[in-house]
């Protein structure tokens, strides 16, 4: 029977545990079961079992990849599950809102990638209506002999104004950073999922979460779909190694590391072959 513990959703469990780019996979989530059965979306899971490794072999010989879930508002993982990890994505950003003002009419836009160099950038965006800004220094003086004098000078006034805006800004950057947001990504096998009116099931037969046939290897690279002159976006890709090649792609390319391409993953492949 499980605890009357405060049910929670399963973004915010993870959040409170991990950091941005960090995650919870195979034996680490062990500790964390119960915690994770308390959640909202796994609230009506009859069994969970905690996957050591992302590839597996059934009973025929096959073998199969455990599922990426983008994790969506309402949905639930129902009956057996069984679970390889849990992680946060890194911010996402709505294009149509990189350079909406957040603050005083100005925003710091989130990095940005030069589509042939990579290298990073960041952008400051003043907004503004040069005739509001001047109309509302220039009728705030009250004498009329100021006023004149101020619109002859309505140029000064403007640069004043926007030079007072950037100080903020460089003073306090962080109160200026256009906010993202973090997806959630649940990877593993699930006999049911709830999403909305929509049921997908699985037939679970056979699945042996204990033997391992192949490692992952992640990689990040451009995202075609939705990068755009200008603006790269990059996405984590992944590609299976055979277990038995383990030590040697650890060897030559490194533990753990996204800091390889495709090209090297597929080439050590036909090295290897």
């Amino acid at each position: 029977m499980r605890n009357n513990l405060k049910i929670m959703k399963l973004q915010e469990l993870v959040a409170e545990i991990t950091s941005s780019f960090e995650y919870l996979y195979g034996e680490d989530l062990e500790q964390y079961k119960e915690r994770i059965l308390q959640t909202e979306e796994f609230s009506e899971c009859e069994e969970l079992i905690i996957m050591k490794y992302p590839v597996t072999k059934l009973e025929d010989g096959k073998t199969v990849h455990n599922v990426t879930y983008k994790h969506k508002d309402g949905q639930k993982f129902k009956g057996k599950c069984y679970l390889l990890s849990l992680s946060l994505t890194p911010q996402m950003f709505d294009p149509k809102m990189m350079h909406t003002p957040v603050l005083d009419g100005a925003c710091i836009t989130p990095t940005m990638y030069d589509p042939t160099t990579f290298e990073p950038k960041m952008k400051i965006v003043l907004e503004f209506s040069p005739e509001a800004l001047q109309d509302q220094y220039i009728y705030g003086l009250g004498s009329p002999s100021m006023i004149e004098d101020a619109e002859k000078n309505g140029e000064k006034i403007i640069r004043k104004q926007l030079h007072e805006t950037l100080d903020k800004i460089l003073d306090n950057p962080e109160n200026y950073q256009v906010k993202g947001e973090k997806g959630l990504l649940v990877r593993g096998f699930f006999e049911e999922i709830q999403t909305g009116n929509k049921t997908e099931k699985t037939d679970l037969v056979g699945i042996n979460p204990e033997k391992q046939t192949h490692m992952t290897a992640y990689f990040f690279e451009k995202d075609e779909k939705n990068s755009k002159e200008g603006l790269v976006n990059l996405k984590l890709s992944s590609m299976p190694i055979p277990i038995e090649l383990h030590d040697k792609f650890t060897e030559e390319l490194g533990p753990k590391s996204v800091n390889v391409t495709r090209e090297e993953v597929e080439e050590f492949l036909k090295r290897n072959q």
